[in-house]
């Protein structure tokens, strides 16, 4: 008798424990999420000025990167995909993964922030974007969208803000892969055989003949086909990269 009311203390305090500790982790997501959001639109509020066209064309933006710059020097562009919640600068991380659990202001946060690795970003024919897929649906978590055709058509370009040059990025690819098989699959291929194995890995098969010059290819977790966690999928959006005014 007195084994089983042991017992019963013992479950009650395990159930307490995990109830708390859920608990605990829902409010740190919950306020790393708001922090993040808050942040990222005072950043857009200070550095972007929408520039009002009467000629009735697209909106332009006029971005401070003197002001982004002195917030963080690694800040090296921005990226917005429209009608989605992609908009956000992009850093250059040259501190092993820094900005994966860090905020464009350097304050941790597990959103972290969109970033590349890659020395010469927009200079180089191939600039590689990262981001968190995030259950919250933060940072890059719509790009899971993309394998589906009615959000690709709606959502096919990518603006690219940086300071010398802005840039439309057009879709031609994307699909759901693991890291080691498409490593694997790229690493002897130069540009032009790149841009082919892209447009055969397409899950959509998208009609695209302009030609390719240099492009984007963003990077998130995926969760199709995963066996690990965290997961060694991802999902590949790669765009034409186009020279804007």
């Amino acid at each position: 008798m007195r084994c089983n009311k042991i017992l019963g203390i013992l479950l009650i305090l395990i159930f307490l424990i995990v109830f708390f500790s859920c608990f605990y982790f829902f409010l740190k997501d919950f306020f790393e999420l708001k922090e993040s959001d808050e942040d990222t639109q005072e950043l857009i509020d200070d550095a972007i000025e929408i520039i009002d066209d009467s000629k009735g064309e697209d909106e332009k933006k006029s971005i401070n990167w003197e002001y982004l710059k002195s917030i963080n020097k690694d800040i090296i562009g921005w990226i917005e995909i429209e009608n989605t919640n992609i908009n956000y600068p992009i850093l250059k991380d040259t501190d092993n993964l820094y900005y994966l659990k860090h905020s464009y202001n350097k304050k941790y946060n597990s959103n972290g922030s969109i970033f590349t690795l890659d020395n010469e970003p927009f200079k180089i024919q191939e600039t590689l974007i990262y981001g968190h897929n995030m259950k919250n649906k933060a940072m890059f978590s719509q790009l899971s969208n993309y394998l589906d055709n009615d959000f690709l058509y709606s959502h096919r370009n990518i603006k690219i803000y940086t300071p010398i040059q802005n840039y439309i990025g057009t879709i031609f690819s994307c699909y759901s892969i693991g890291i080691e098989n498409e490593d694997s699959n790229i690493k002897s291929l130069d540009f032009n055989e790149k841009i082919k194995y892209y447009k055969s890995k397409s899950k959509i098969k998208i009609e695209y003949t302009d030609e390719i010059n240099k492009i984007i290819k963003l990077s998130t977790c995926s969760y199709i086909n995963a066996r690990t966690h965290p997961t060694n999928q991802r999902y590949y959006i790669i765009a034409n990269l186009i020279p804007t005014e």
